[in-house]
């Protein structure tokens, strides 16, 4: 099945909304926090981690169209998870034997907040993220009692990644510097370098 079909019409609004920089950006955040936790965040989890980010940012939200005024009486960090929530951007799941709930990220709406981070930054390299996935992956399988070797195999299919990246690198340079080195003058050198 594919994903498009499973994207609710309000989903789209984010891109219409006068407070769309910060859902964006708290979206990022949430996505940050949700990936170092295992992908698995409860909703406290959730309001203190955008919290946080308000308080940084001193944000200013902007009356949205479908915000009633019982919402505009609620705190920033919750207005914006509620509207996140509301137009499918984030997936609320109550969790009745442990009277919790928890906040998920949609594969469709992942796909999105991917691009997001991309866009907003260029600092970060898939490397980078490989890299920590593992680390990150480890720690979680030697000190949580509650993981299986599901988690070893997501340590071993990030390292593959890695691998090859290091291996579409080398072949690459190996390339580069062949050209490099066929080059008879200094200025056919320069002008393949720059």
């Amino acid at each position: 099945m594919q994903l498009r079909l499973e994207i609710p019409d309000t989903f789209w609004s984010l891109f219409r909304s006068v407070n769309r920089d910060i859902y964006i950006d708290s979206l990022l955040c949430i996505n940050q926090e949700y990936e170092y936790s295992n992908y698995f965040l409860t909703k406290e989890l959730c309001l203190q981690v955008l919290s946080d980010q308000n308080a940084q940012k001193r944000i200013q939200l902007e009356r949205e169209e479908s915000e009633t005024e019982f919402d505009l009486l609620e705190t920033p960090a919750s207005r914006i998870l509620n509207w996140l929530i509301r137009t499918g951007w984030l997936k609320k799941i109550e969790d009745y034997t442990e009277l919790t709930t928890n906040i998920v990220i949609p594969d469709y709406a992942a796909i999105f907040i991917g691009a997001f981070e991309r866009l907003s930054s260029d600092e970060i390299e898939e490397t980078d993220v490989y890299i920590q996935n593992v680390y990150a992956t480890l720690y979680s399988f030697r000190n949580d009692p509650r993981v299986n070797l599901s988690m070893l195999r997501t340590a071993l299919i990030n390292t593959r990644k890695l691998n090859k990246a290091l291996q579409d690198m080398l072949h690459n340079m190996d390339k580069f510097f062949e050209r490099l080195l066929d080059k008879k003058t200094y200025g056919e050198l320069l002008k393949e370098h720059l």
